[in-house]
């Protein structure tokens, strides 16, 4: 008899972690993904700054960087891919992407990213670093952006 209370108390407590973890939502990835936060995405205070002050982001993995926003000559070039997805409990779109400036090459990428759109699909907030995937978004990150939908 105590045995199958303390499994039936087991399996209780398991099925509460797996309903209050389900609250971080994994989904497969999708060419939806790379649909939802393609086109221009702009933050006019880097416009003298040194990081990219508009971003174009296409959906077949490719983008383009420029220094200003009014910029009609590219800055930078490369392809990023999705790595991993999932929602948060406040309905926030993350991302993992590897990102390779220019062209992609065999092996490594040349950076990590750990990506987050806000629930309205609007706001763009990133940490990008190379060896592996930032663990948060920490917006005192040397390497932490963050840009407006347009």
């Amino acid at each position: 008899m105590k045995v199958r209370m303390l499994l039936f108390i087991s399996i209780l407590f398991l099925v509460i972690i797996m309903v209050v973890g389900g609250c971080a939502t994994t989904k497969k990835v999708s060419k939806k993904d790379y649909r939802f936060f393609s086109g221009t995405w702009i933050n006019e205070e880097y416009n003298t700054h040194p990081f990219m002050a508009r971003w174009v982001i296409r959906p077949d993995g490719t983008f383009a960087g420029y220094f200003r926003t009014t910029d009609t000559e590219k800055a930078e070039i490369g392809i990023y891919r999705i790595v991993d997805k999932w929602t948060d409990s406040e309905g926030n779109l993350w991302y993992k992407m590897h990102v390779w400036p220019g062209v992609m090459v065999e092996g490594k990428p040349d950076s990590y990213e750990l990506d987050r759109f806000s629930d309205s699909g609007n706001v763009w907030e990133f940490v990008s670093i190379t060896g592996d995937f930032p663990t948060e978004i920490n917006e005192n990150h040397v390497r932490y952006h963050i840009y407006y939908r347009k």
